[in-house]
């Protein structure tokens, strides 16, 4: 008798884990959003100059040359030729007409309407037709990275919170899906065209007066989202331990 209760000790023994893993169940999932959101400043602007020029057939280097160099006098920095167009009058001279682009700092924008007019010359003429204080990409690339941090730590804070309350259950952070950008931010009202560029630089420090030792910054809101799916993990079996054997009489 004492041996056929042994065998059915030891078989209870087995069948637990099995049942506690027949509770399992790979579908129990617990989701929830996340967002996070902060501000990005710039102290640059995105300037955007034009150049048309009169060039007769024995000029054509000569004004090509003149070009570059009055929009280099203009303001120090990286200007990049993004646009050139050239038609030729009833006169036989040709007009060309060219954009440039480059991004300044706050404190080189004093008093640049005036310097593109010192510029200009019968058969040149420069103007400033764009003004642009958005963020540029590396600024709002990195404040995603930070935001995406954010929400990784406010992630990992849920889910101890959700295996705190639910014992018995241990969940993993199973997927985080970026589910919404700066969609809902407030854009930047501070972009200037054609006769609104003149107005702000005409309301702007001419080039005597110092530039600021503090640039004002400009900010634009950037909001982040995220799904977050946290799936149960399966339990680990409780290896079976083996009964003592029971003494032989």
């Amino acid at each position: 008798m004492k041996n056929v209760f042994s065998v059915l000790f030891i078989g209870l023994i087995l069948i637990a884990p099995v049942a506690q893993a027949q509770d399992f169940k790979p579908d129990d999932r617990v989701i929830f959003d996340l967002a996070a959101e902060d501000w990005v400043t710039t102290k640059t602007a995105h300037v955007t100059a034009s150049v048309d020029a009169a060039v007769s057939a024995s000029n054509e280097a000569a004004t090509r040359t003149e070009m570059i160099k009055a929009v280099g006098d203009l303001a120090s920095g990286d200007w990049r030729l993004t646009s050139f167009t050239r038609n030729q009058d009833q006169t036989g001279l040709e007009h060309w007409s060219a954009i440039f682009e480059a991004r300044l700092p706050e404190a080189a924008l004093g008093g640049l309407n005036e310097t593109a007019k010192k510029l200009s010359k019968p058969g040149m003429q420069l103007s400033i037709i764009g003004i642009d204080f958005t963020p540029t990409l590396e600024e709002m690339e990195a404040a995603r990275g930070a935001l995406r941090e954010t929400i990784y730590k406010l992630a990992g804070d849920q889910l101890a919170a959700l295996n705190a309350a639910l014992p018995g259950r241990n969940y993993r952070i199973a997927l985080v899906n970026f589910t919404g950008d700066e969609s809902e931010a407030q854009p930047m009202p501070h972009v200037f065209k054609g006769q609104a560029a003149m107005a702000m630089m005409a309301q702007a420090p001419s080039a005597d007066t110092p530039p600021s030792s503090t640039p004002v910054e400009r900010s634009q809101k950037v909001l982040l989202a995220a799904r977050i799916v946290c799936a149960a993990t399966e339990p680990k079996l409780i290896a079976p331990t083996t009964a003592p054997a029971e003494p032989k009489h």
